[in-house]
């Protein structure tokens, strides 16, 4: 419903405190293949997490362009999270 209100040119971020596969990239590509009017953009130059998993429905590109924050990742020292960034285009 949140992409019906929202207007041309806007932003949605769709974040998860999860990593989940089926909560995070199967909803991006739901996302993507029901409103043809949402386009996963970039989060540059804040991309400071994983991408996608590339076993998922997700194109490689689609993968570069969101960010799994995974708890193992030593570096990171966080919760499991994940975000993906979108823009509202005219179709």
């Amino acid at each position: 419903s949140s992409v019906n209100m929202l207007r041309p040119g806007g932003t949605l971020v769709f974040s998860t405190c999860t990593i989940d596969p089926s909560e995070n990239e199967e909803n991006v590509r739901y996302i993507l293949d029901k409103f043809p009017n949402m386009k996963l953009i970039s989060q540059s130059p804040f991309h400071l997490a994983g991408t996608g998993l590339k076993s998922t429905s997700l194109t490689d590109k689609e993968c570069k362009l969101v960010q799994r924050f995974d708890p193992s990742d030593i570096e990171l020292d966080t919760a499991g999270f994940f975000i993906a960034k979108f823009i509202k285009i005219v179709v």
